[in-house]
């Protein structure tokens, strides 16, 4: 017997990238949602039918999320996504940096971004032009808490930084993710990045890869 069409506003695996592109499940189902724009409204439970081997390679508080939702705004013509906590989130960086999860991140009940997709070409494989996703946060907040010692012992590059920004784009074959806040001290703009096929943090970033980040979402 053929396996049940996915129900409306619940995206099936099928939109998940491959694991050689994402290599942890729950990154490579948010990003094929993005990706395509389905539309999407999801509980937790609904999510965890779909991703039913759910084993994320990082540490994400899983049950901290209620429910996805991913609809177009007709004001706007573009997607909005939104996600819902069980309650304010306060759990540690899930990425390590130095073998050490370097802080904690804060963010209110419920976040909601605008979806922007910016023209992009891989600057470093090249290829046809694909869009990078820039999502742009547009209600609650989110606030990225750096660990004190490594703020003193990185202050060109760290400090606690208030979210506007998350980017996902591909570069040197891989996809990157790149946050883009604005530091709570200096009120600078501070990029962070990750590689989402290899599942590690880019730090420091490289200078090229800096300038795409810097190209793609200007400060």
């Amino acid at each position: 017997m053929p396996a049940a069409p996915p129900a409306p506003g619940r995206p099936g695996r099928e939109v998940s990238l491959p694991e050689s592109e994402v290599k942890d499940t729950f990154f490579a189902y948010f990003l094929g949602i993005l990706s395509t724009g389905a539309p999407v409204d999801m509980d937790n439970e609904q999510m965890r039918s779909v991703l039913v081997e759910f084993t994320s390679k990082l540490d994400l508080p899983f049950d901290l999320v209620s429910r996805v939702r991913q609809q177009p705004d007709p004001g706007l013509g573009i997607q909005v996504i939104t996600i819902d906590f069980t309650r304010d989130v306060d759990i540690p960086v899930p990425f390590a940096l130095l073998f050490y999860h370097p802080g904690s991140i804060l963010a209110s009940r419920c976040v909601s971004f605008e979806v922007h997709r910016l023209p992009w070409t891989d600057p470093v494989d090249g290829g046809p032009p694909a869009a990078a996703l820039d999502l742009v946060l547009a209600h609650g907040t989110i606030l990225v808490d750096i660990d004190d010692w490594l703020e003193a012992l990185f202050p060109a590059h760290l400090e606690d930084s208030w979210i506007r920004h998350v980017v996902f784009f591909r570069w040197g074959g891989d996809w990157i993710g790149m946050l883009l806040g604005t530091g709570a001290r200096t009120s600078k703009a501070r990029r962070a990045y990750f590689d989402f096929t290899k599942n590690r943090i880019l730090f420091p970033p490289s200078d090229a890869l800096a300038r795409c980040g810097e190209r793609l979402v200007a400060d």
